[in-house]
């Protein structure tokens, strides 16, 4: 029986080593993959698939890469083959619409000449060696450059190729017109002396997809070219401006509008310059008015439950008035909002349905029953604890970013509005009475068909500063998303456009997976302290005005020294108690929180370490107790 036994079990190990290199040959060969993630992250995307499925004509992919370096960081070799095995994929599943050719361009080679011909641009390494690592994608006389793979954006990487396929196989003649206050294309240095501004990221990433028109404040008539017309902080904008909105609107045309209460990024513009008072709202209120929307310029919103976590210099704190939201307060059933991660909005202003409109009003973001406002105005003179003392919450409803739906009428039933006399130099081109007859499109009252505007309350979410952090690698200008701010305005712009299936790849998820129960601890504690943080100043604000209303009245009298009554200082003492009390209690709940935040690291430290051998362990054992009652039950 033991010979048996032995012979068993050594033909058990012997067929499955057996089985072993059967499965590694076949990996080696059919390259199987099971994606995982929650988010289907290595998976290509129903929109990719769209766009394959759409190819009338075959794309060609000249993939370059340097594959022999030995230096390369292995997380770096590792992403030059996932790029490898996607751009495979995309080769496979296009039914022989995507010619993928790969090449190796080695130092002297012709391979290297048509890489720098096409403008792939090599990686300078210490040592010395030039890494390729790009690729060009071309259909007939269309051509989309990839100059280099980031490692920083391979989230984005699906939807970086899939730009690029659908770029150079459409037709499509949509433009996007862009109406702004302040400049986004960059410039000379305002101030001598100082760096040159440069273009905003976000219009750069829209011109990788679609052409761009930045139209002068001077335009007295949306071109009919312009498919979709963005206004960017709409900043004194003139009458016939707003009228040439007003009439493209009506004539169905698609229209984003971002407003500001107290837009950040616009104090750096040229007419807040050299102590100038700055102007820092904008609003088209005759507009709103006839599209059935509320909106007021003179307050910010803010969100207790959405506070960001900022350092004010004085510490961490959860600021209210810098918002951020998470994919579960984000609208899922709406593609523009779908499956974003993470949105950073900073001093934006709310929006609500007008009274008695009967336009439908859509919130795509919406604010908190802990939400509230504070005036705009003091923003530039108050500390982020003050703002956050301050803020009034109610119970009102509030959208940071809404789309308002129905047959729009104008805001100007007498037509054109007349020339500003006392308009600035921007106006003075146009006062030639010809002017007047220019137009090529007549005066409507009332449009034809519905039409949808998309809002938003906020500009500076889209700036560089509150969007991407730009990054030198390797001599390579690299711009790496901090959030989802980015996405959220290509995303709306492509769903105007008609483009959703761009939009689904970019909204696939994200790598990042913040900790969001450690951020909701420390917003309850702080939201638990703030309310006996908030008596104590008012308390020691009362007893300040007191004993400096007493003082004055002395010095009135020519009283050199000021003695005190005995009920004042009895006062003061007692307001030091309870000062010293109140502090005590501040410094428990921090203890509190602490203890809180560090039990749970240690919970996870824990479940990290314990629970995958636990579970192994667990697996072992029912397996173990199975064999030998099967082995019993055989020698009986």
């Amino acid at each position: 029986m033991k010979e048996l036994t032995l012979s068993s079990t050594w033909g058990s190990i012997f067929l499955l080593v057996i089985c072993l290199v059967a499965i590694n040959v076949t990996a080696f060969f059919i390259p199987l993959r099971f994606d995982l993630t929650e988010e289907r992250l290595y998976t290509i995307s129903d929109g990719s698939m769209e766009i394959l499925e759409n190819l009338k004509d075959p794309v060609r992919i000249n993939f370059y890469y340097s594959r022999d370096i030995a230096e390369l960081p292995p997380n770096f070799k590792n992403y030059t083959q996932r790029v490898e095995e996607l751009l495979t994929e995309y080769k496979t599943l296009s039914n022989g619409k995507i010619l993928l050719e790969i090449y190796d361009p080695k130092p002297d080679t012709e391979e290297e000449e048509w890489a720098q011909k096409f403008g792939i641009k090599p990686i300078n390494l210490p040592s010395g060696n030039e890494v390729y690592f790009g690729a060009i994608v071309s259909m007939l006389d269309q051509e989309m450059l990839l100059p280099y793979f980031d490692l920083r954006r391979e989230e984005f990487l699906e939807y970086d190729i899939s730009r690029a396929i659908q770029k150079v196989s459409s037709k499509s003649t949509t433009k996007i017109g862009i109406l702004s206050s302040m400049s986004l294309e960059g410039g000379r240095a305002l101030i001598p002396g100082t760096a040159p501004r440069e273009k905003w990221v976000f219009l750069s990433e829209l011109e990788k997809s679609l052409p761009v028109k930045i139209l002068p404040l001077t335009t007295e008539e949306i071109p009919d070219d312009v498919s979709l017309l963005i206004v960017l902080h709409p900043r004194g904008f003139s009458p016939r401006l707003k009228y040439a909105i007003d009439q493209y609107v009506l004539r169905e045309g698609r229209l984003i509008v971002l407003l500001d209460p107290n837009a950040r990024i616009d104090m750096t513009s040229p007419a807040n310059q050299f102590g100038q008072q700055p102007q820092l709202a904008s609003d088209i209120p005759e507009l709103l008015k006839k599209w059935g929307v509320e909106y007021d310029k003179t307050k910010v919103a803010g969100d207790h439950l959405h506070a960001s976590q900022v350092n004010t210099g004085r510490g961490i704190m959860s600021f209210p008035i810098w918002m951020t939201f998470r994919s579960k307060f984000l609208n899922q059933e709406h593609p523009i909002t779908a499956q974003l991660e993470n949105l950073l909005f900073v001093e934006a202003g709310a929006f609500k349905k007008s009274a008695g409109s009967s336009y439908d009003f859509k919130p795509l973001l919406s604010l908190s029953e802990q939400s509230g406002f504070v005036e705009a105005f003091q923003l530039r003179f108050s500390e982020p604890e003050q703002l956050s003392r301050e803020m009034k919450v109610d119970r009102e409803e509030k959208a940071l970013m809404a789309i308002t739906t129905g047959i729009f009428s104008t805001a100007f039933p007498d037509g054109q509005p007349p020339i500003e006399k006392n308009g600035s130099s921007d106006t003075a081109e146009s006062e030639d009475p010809e002017d007047e007859k220019a137009l090529k499109n007549p005066h409507m009252n009332e449009a034809v068909n519905s039409n949808s505007i998309l809002l938003f309350s906020d500009v500076d979410f889209i700036s560089d500063q509150f969007s991407v952090q730009k990054i030198n690698f390797l001599g390579q200008s690299i711009i790496q998303p901090t959030n989802d701010n980015l996405n959220l305005i290509l995303n709306a712009t492509e769903h105007l456009s008609g483009n959703e299936a761009l939009m689904s790849i970019r909204s696939r998820g994200r790598f990042s997976r913040p900790f969001t129960h450690l951020i909701a601890m420390q917003q309850k504690a702080q939201m638990r302290y703030q309310d006996e943080e908030k008596q104590l100043l008012a308390q020691l604000n009362e007893v300040q005005q007191g004993l400096n209303t007493l003082l004055e009245s002395a010095g009135e009298k020519g009283q050199k020294e000021v003695i005190l009554p005995k009920e004042i200082q009895l006062e003061i003492e007692k307001f030091k108690q309870e000062e010293l009390q109140t502090r005590r209690k501040l410094r428990e709940v921090r203890k509190i929180l602490r203890q809180d935040i560090e039990q749970l690291g240690r919970g996870l430290l824990l479940l990290n370490m314990l629970a995958i051998p636990l579970i192994v362990g667990i697996i072992g054992v029912i397996v173990y107790r199975y064999r030998t009652q099967k082995r019993l039950k055989s020698t009986r």
